[in-house]
C-alpha cells in the first residue's frame, strides 16, 4: 500500500505513527544538513517563537516560564497547525501535515545550528540524545494534534488559480470519529504541558548557571 493509505487512515493511531515517521525523517535530514552546512546561530532571534520566549526566566518563576512556553506552543498548535487541516491539498492530504512538517524543519535547523535563545555549549550532530530534549516531545504533541484533527476538513483544493478553486469536503461526524479526535487532542495538550514544564525547568537551570 502507498504511504498515503497510512497518512489518511481512518484510525488515529495509524495516522499518528505514519506522520511521526515522516516527521522523524525530515527532522533528522534537516538537522544533519543544517549541522554540516549552516553557520552556528543563524536562526537565533529570527523566529517568532524565540522572540516571544525571550532570553530569561519569566518573572523569575518556573511556573510563569512554563505558562509562557505553554501558551506559545498552544497558540502555534491551535492557531497555525490544526486550523490548516480545514483544507485538503489537490492530492487530498491535510494541509496541517505541511504546516507541522514546516515547524519541524525549523526546529531541526535551530538544533543543528545551535540557534537557541539560550545556546548550548556546542552544537551537536544528529544522535539519540535528542530524546533527552523537551523539544522532541513538543514536536510529538504537534504531530498528535494534527493527526487527530484530520476529520475537521471542510474544503479541498481542486486548482490553484481561477474560479472555483476549492470544493466542499463532507467530513465524518460519527461518534467514534469525534471521540477519537477529542481524545487525541486532550492527549496532545497533556503531552505538550508536560514537555513545556520540562523545558521551563531546564531554562531555570540555564539562567541560574
Amino acid at each position: 500500500m502507498s504511504p498515503k493509505h497510512y497518512l489518511v487512515h481512518d484510525r488515529l493511531v495509524v495516522r499518528f505513527l505514519a506522520l511521526l515517521a515522516v516527521v522523524t525523517v525530515v527532522f533528522v535530514a534537516v538537522w544533519a544538513v543544517s549541522y554540516a552546512f549552516l553557520p552556528e546561530g543563524v536562526l537565533r532571534g529570527r523566529t517568532g517563537g524565540a522572540a516571544l520566549a525571550g532570553n530569561d526566566l519569566a518573572g523569575g518563576s518556573v511556573w510563569l516560564e512554563w505558562s509562557r512556553i505553554f501558551g506559545i506552543n498552544l497558540a502555534a498548535t491551535f492557531l497555525f497547525m490544526v486550523p490548516a487541516n480545514l483544507i485538503r491539498t489537490k492530492s487530498d492530504y491535510p494541509l496541517g501535515y505541511i504546516s507541522v512538517i514546516s515547524v519541524v524543519a525549523i526546529a531541526a535547523t535551530t538544533l543543528g545550528t545551535n540557534s537557541f535563545t539560550l545556546p548550548m555549549a556546542t552544537r551537536t550532530p544528529p544522535s539519540l540524545a535528542v530524546f533527552l530534549s523537551s523539544g522532541t516531545y513538543e514536536l510529538a504533541a504537534y504531530v498528535l494534534a494534527v493527526a487527530a484533527t484530520v476529520s475537521i476538513a471542510r474544503w479541498r483544493v481542486v486548482r490553484w488559480w481561477g474560479s472555483d478553486t476549492t470544493e466542499t469536503v463532507v467530513s465524518p461526524k460519527d461518534r467514534s470519529t469525534i471521540r477519537e479526535r477529542n481524545a487525541g487532542l486532550v492527549l496532545s495538550v497533556v503531552l505538550l504541558a508536560v514537555a513545556c514544564g520540562w523545558e521551563a525547568y531546564r531554562v531555570s537551570l540555564a539562567v541560574a548557571s
